[in-house]
């Protein structure tokens, strides 16, 4: 009786074990291409952080140029990133020329154009440990 008690377990533990594995279906790994850090990589022109970005900038160039009138932007043309310590940035932006004078203030935005416009590169470098931006710039008609 013993060898038929044992031959039962064995055969309903291996049904048991057989109905127990649930078949696991494993799915495709998608290739997608991520920059690797401390690469410059492509960005979309209106992406939030880049327009804080040139903004940034613009004010820069506006506290250092020597002209009577503001100027403001008018299109990010290109722009590129890079992740290290700090974000950086390569910005190409078309800026120009306000109706406002730097000795009036006022709100940029509600500003006026005027038709000169600058070609300009910036090289922004913002470190978010303390909020501090660092620029270069590079202007030309």
């Amino acid at each position: 009786m013993n060898i038929y008690l044992v031959t039962l377990l064995c055969v309903l533990s291996a049904v048991h074990w057989i109905h127990g594995q649930d078949l696991i279906e494993e799915e495709e790994a998608v290739v997608r291409h991520v920059q690797p850090l401390g690469d410059w990589s492509l960005v979309n022109p209106n992406q939030g952080d880049v327009q804080e970005a040139t903004i940034k900038a613009v004010e820069k160039f506006n506290m250092k140029s020597k002209a009577k009138k503001y100027f403001k932007l008018v299109e990010v043309t290109s722009a590129q990133t890079k992740v290290t310590n700090v974000i950086n940035y390569k910005i190409n932006a078309i800026i120009g020329r306000t109706k406002c004078l730097k000795t009036e203030p006022g709100d940029l935005d509600l500003c006026d154009l005027n038709k000169k416009r600058l070609r300009c590169k910036f090289d922004v470098e913002f470190n978010p440990r303390n909020d501090e931006y660092t620029v270069k710039i590079s202007c030309n008609k």
